[in-house]
């Protein structure tokens, strides 16, 4: 969007990709390729298995991050809006970040609302959007309550059928549950509660990607 818009990001957390949400897995490698030069998608190191490839989907969103950044995109971390007032053709949107001067108030001609993946800690605060019709929201689905870790691979051997498991590279797998039932022997090595969509097929990078795209779409006809 960068070529023809102003484009500014909005983040509740301290840094794009952390914590991240989004589970790593890729069924279309091409489609990252369109986005990361070749160090970038080999520094991910994908790893083949049976329903595409598999990688740390925080690193990919600290890559993608880094060309937003280069490419001109204002990213503002650790900081929520406030207030929203839709004056006709534009949106006008008052922010306050973490910082004592780190607020202020800019007009869009579009607003695009992805905090169906945004992580959430308890207590933390959010973005008010409240009062705002004309919001552009990328489709996903239902979203359902999920129990994320990652863990040994060799503690993987016996997970549930229901488990949705992504073995990675460097040894580890990513599981995840929508009831927290099994615990790897060894214990996990990080674990996150949040929300993905009820549909696997919807949790992939491929679906943001492709979904993301809709999106543009959508806004250009708006022209």
């Amino acid at each position: 969007m960068s070529e023809d818009y102003t484009v500014t990001v909005f983040e509740l957390n301290a840094e794009i990709g952390l914590p991240c949400t989004a589970p790593g897995h890729i069924r279309d490698l091409s489609l990252l390729e369109s986005y990361l030069d070749s160090a970038q998608m080999s520094f991910l190191q994908p790893y083949p298995f049976a329903e595409g490839y598999t990688l740390r989907s925080e690193w990919v969103l600290k890559h993608l991050g880094s060309i937003a950044a280069y490419k001109g995109v204002n990213i503002f971390t650790r900081t929520r809006i406030t207030e929203c007032f839709d004056s006709g053709d534009s949106v006008a949107l008052e922010y306050i970040g973490a910082g004592s001067k780190d607020s202020g108030q800019i007009e869009c001609d579009y607003l695009v609302d992805d905090r169906q993946w945004t992580y959430s800690a308890p207590g933390s605060k959010e973005h008010n959007l409240n009062g705002l019709n004309e919001i552009q929201i990328p489709d996903f689905g239902e979203f359902i309550h999920m129990h994320g870790g990652t863990s040994l691979h060799s503690d993987c051997s016996n997970l549930p059928h229901n488990t949705y498991s992504l073995p990675r590279h460097e040894g580890l797998t990513e599981v995840w549950q929508e009831v927290p039932v099994w615990t790897p022997r060894r214990g996990w090595i990080e674990t996150i509660t949040c929300f993905l969509p009820k549909i696997i097929e919807n949790r992939t990078i491929d679906a943001q990607i492709i979904e993301g795209r809709c999106v543009v779409n959508k806004i250009n006809n708006c022209d």
